[in-house]
């Protein structure tokens, strides 16, 4: 551990959030046929990959990024995952209400064209349509089917009712699988389980001098003529197919 590197990255750290700011309050929409007004994503993803090569993180991507937009569904292992999908595809993600009032994530999150969850009745078909639309909207919108994070060893089963989005938006589903690893093998520091916070993952990752994560793009799967459990199905093994072509121990 290099004490003087974590002290430049957090400066440099400090100043990105502080250049975020100002982006996130002027940022370029656009206007939708519908007069709907959407923030360009393309200074976020630029502003998230700026954001790992701060932390040090070294993407390796394998296979092609989607080439037309979609539901794109990850095996879910840390908060980095948000930036590191970003990055690559412009997406913007689900997060409950809440995360809307934070200060610095929650802008960010308005940002990017966050679809924010509230808790209640009908609450599930609701988010749904709003996937939906943003689907059909052209824009990429990112998911974790898990449902909750993993030590990236494994990917847990995914929850199909989601993906009822992607068909109701004639839209493809596009899985992409995340791994994280430091010095070839599996990253133990990095996910994002019960008993380890925000703050000691970053400094954990702030730390050390580099970390590497492996971003496969699975072919996209179609979504006419499936249901909503044939989809997370197919999904589920298109990423547990991909992470078992990582030389990663």
């Amino acid at each position: 551990m290099s004490p003087l590197r974590i002290v430049w990255r957090l400066l440099l750290l400090l100043l990105h959030v502080l250049a975020g700011i100002w982006l996130s309050l002027s940022i370029h929409k656009t206007r939708l046929s519908d007069d709907k007004i959407l923030p360009d994503p393309e200074p976020v993803a630029r502003w998230s990959g700026r954001l790992l090569k701060i932390m040090g993180i070294q993407v390796i991507t394998h296979g092609d990024p989607p080439r037309e937009p979609g539901l794109i569904v990850s095996n879910h292992i840390s908060w980095v995952d948000i930036p590191t999908i970003n990055a690559l595809t412009g997406a913007a993600f689900l997060s409950k209400n809440s995360i809307r009032y934070w200060p610095v994530i929650g802008w960010f999150a308005i940002a990017s064209g966050t679809v924010f969850i509230r808790r209640g009745n009908h609450e599930a078909q609701r988010v749904s349509s709003a996937i939906a639309e943003r689907l059909r909207e052209e824009r990429n919108l990112a998911i974790f089917p898990e449902g909750s994070t993993s030590d990236g060893r494994q990917v847990r089963r995914f929850f199909p009712r989601l993906f009822g989005a992607a068909i109701d938006a004639h839209s493809p589903v596009i899985p992409i699988a995340l791994r994280y690893s430091h010095d070839g093998k599996l990253d133990q520091k990095i996910p994002y389980t019960k008993g380890r916070s925000f703050f000691l993952i970053l400094f954990n990752v702030l730390a050390r001098k580099n970390s590497e994560v492996h971003v496969v793009f699975c072919e996209p799967i179609p979504s006419a003529g499936r249901d909503r459990r044939s989809l997370a199905e197919a999904s589920y093994a298109a990423i547990q197919a991909a992470l078992a072509t990582l030389p990663v121990s």
